[in-house]
């Protein structure tokens, strides 16, 4: 492996870390806010169920929309790296690969909890009471996750923004993730053994 190759390895495994560490912070905040509340009991935790259900049923829709964007910037984002006078390493398409990847996961989880929401819980008389509490903490945790995603991609698509900025727009031909000049002038080395073998004739 070059030392190239390495450093732009190095880098989306900084974005990712970055981005997980930025997730995971958020997701914690809006878990600890929401249990700061304390133990809730069964006949509260179901009247609080009324209340959530139509926030978290907007807030999965929010994601799923989020979500959906993001995949229609990937789109974007490859058709202004191959339009581009200054060419881009493999590097730069495998973290758009990450980052869609990640973002129809999301979109997947966002899904499913959505539908979810469709199910009438706390209007149902043969569940039994103990339940209410376990599903209440089940969607802030399930919420305070799907935020942490949605804000973890964010961060993904704006350093690869970042980058796609500083190739394209400020003509950094040295950034880890621009194709050098001996990488873009590989198919043509033969050309010039070509002319000296028509020469030598």
């Amino acid at each position: 492996m070059s030392d190239d190759q390495r450093q732009m390895l190095g880098r989306l495994k900084n974005d990712l870390f970055t981005a997980a560490v930025i997730g995971v912070v958020i997701a914690l905040s809006v878990g600890i806010s929401t249990f700061a509340m304390g133990h809730v009991g069964d006949g509260e935790a179901r009247r609080l169920l009324e209340s959530v259900i139509p926030t978290s049923r907007l807030f999965c829709s929010s994601i799923l929309t989020v979500s959906a964007t993001v995949l229609a910037l990937m789109l974007t984002m490859i058709g202004l790296g191959h339009n581009a006078d200054a060419g881009f390493s493999d590097a730069h398409y495998h973290r758009i690969i990450k980052i869609a990847l990640y973002d129809a996961i999301l979109f997947g989880g966002g899904a499913i909890v959505f539908v979810l929401h469709c199910v009438p819980i706390y209007e149902s008389d043969t569940i039994p009471g103990w339940w209410y509490p376990t599903i209440y903490y089940g969607v802030l945790v399930t919420l305070a996750i799907l935020a942490g995603g949605a804000v973890a991609i964010i961060t993904l698509l704006y350093l690869a923004v970042k980058d796609l900025i500083e190739v394209i727009a400020l003509g950094r031909t040295d950034h880890c993730l621009a194709m050098s000049v001996s990488d873009s002038d590989e198919p043509d080395g033969d050309q010039p053994d070509g002319k000296a073998s028509d020469d030598a004739e």
